[in-house]
């Protein structure tokens, strides 16, 4: 068994004709009448298609609508806070990694650094002169010139002015610091995609620009959480999208494991590689998801299924009789059908436009030999003589 249900043949049983009675009452008449009948030629059998129910694992074609982004998209704000004094680059500029993008007022913060390496140089000279205080009262102290006391105030003074210094240190080091964040500079390389501020603007958290970066598109694709087979990483994606005339060959990258319970769906996120340049961030796309079931299913031909008051049916041949079976149908791939219950490996079923209209409780003739000469061709058509 490939997969492909096998064929055979078989034929409806027909129903003896039924005989028109009259006359005179003279017996001889039904005689001719009977033996009319029987002398008229029989209306060949009709030819019914039978699937045997196969074992495969489908694939099932998934679609799904999303967004092209970037894989990065950053808003960029001041890091000090200031009056914007210069922004170096337009919507559409691409900027390399590093680049200076715009500059706060620096003035203030210049003043504040120089105060600070003011205060430095103060604080240094005290803590040398507390020092040196120290350090002579510490020889006094040995010629028993001076008091015990009077060493230790001036030894914790010098301390004192040693920890100022380390302070002072720190905060010209912090206005150096302020004073070089006054130029905003791009954290990767990318392109500037929106501009919502404009020079003598005072910029504080909200973002000035918009970076993109450059040459890393994702699409996102929200997938239905109600399909036959879960998509997992790997899987083999198609991406359509307009003004490109072939799809784009990808596979998912990245599944996320939380459904949207307003959308039921869930995302999951793919490369774009398109060395022409033509697909843009923001742009729609329509995916096809390739997703295989893990494991080997029930298959029967698609046409064997008919769908009869909102539910799935086949014909399954029990002895010489269709009887109508209810199903359930899971992927659907070609001309195949997968079925996830109310069926058997090996069972018989009809196929076929007859699978649409023969009643429940048909009666059927099978002819047994072509059946094992299908069986044995493992899958080749078979013919049947009624």
């Amino acid at each position: 068994m490939t997969g492909r249900a096998l064929r055979s043949a078989l034929a409806i049983a027909l129903g003896a004709a039924a005989l028109a009675c009259g006359g005179d009452g003279d017996g001889s008449a039904a005689g001719d009448v009977a033996a009319r009948a029987a002398e008229a030629p029989r209306a060949p059998a009709e030819r019914i298609p039978l699937a045997r129910v196969g074992v495969r694992a489908l694939r099932a074609a998934i679609s799904a609508p999303g967004t092209v982004e970037a894989r990065r998209s950053t808003e960029i704000a001041a890091e000090v806070p200031g009056r914007i004094e210069s922004i170096r680059v337009q919507v559409g500029d691409e900027v390399a990694d590093g680049a200076r993008l715009f500059r706060i007022d620096p003035g203030p913060y210049e003043m504040a650094l120089a105060e600070a390496k003011a205060g430095l140089v103060l604080a240094l000279a005290e803590s040398e002169n507390a020092t040196a205080e120290a350090e002579r009262m510490r020889v006094l102290l040995e010629q028993k010139a001076a008091s015990q006391q009077r060493y230790e105030q001036l030894r914790t003074q010098a301390e004192v002015a040693r920890a100022r210094v380390a302070q002072a240190k720190a905060r010209a080091a912090r206005a150096e610091h302020d004073l070089e964040r006054t130029w905003v500079l791009a954290p990767y390389a990318g392109s500037v995609v929106e501009r919502r501020a404009h020079e003598g603007a005072l910029a504080g958290s909200d973002p000035v620009l918009v970076l993109q970066e450059s040459g890393a598109l994702e699409a996102i694709l929200d997938v239905p959480e109600a399909t036959p087979v879960p998509v997992h990483v790997g899987a083999p994606v198609r991406l359509f999208v307009e003004g490109l005339p072939a799809p784009l060959e990808t596979s998912v990258a990245r599944v996320n494991e939380r459904v949207d319970p307003d959308t039921r769906t869930y995302q999951v996120r793919c490369a774009v590689e398109d060395a022409t340049g033509a697909v843009k961030a923001g742009s729609y796309v329509r995916a096809e998801i390739e997703a295989l079931r893990e494991t080997p299913g029930l298959v029967v031909p698609r046409s064997a299924v008919a769908t009869r008051d909102g539910r799935s049916l086949v014909l399954r041949v029990e002895g010489d009789t269709a009887r109508q079976t209810p199903v359930r149908v899971g992927i659907l791939e070609g001309e195949d059908a997968e079925i996830l219950s109310g069926l058997a490996a090996g069972d018989l079923v009809v196929h076929g436009e007859a699978a649409q209209r023969l009643a429940d409780g048909t009666r059927l003739r099978i002819d047994g030999a072509a059946a094992e000469i299908a069986d044995a061709r493992a899958g080749s058509p078979a013919g049947a003589t009624p």
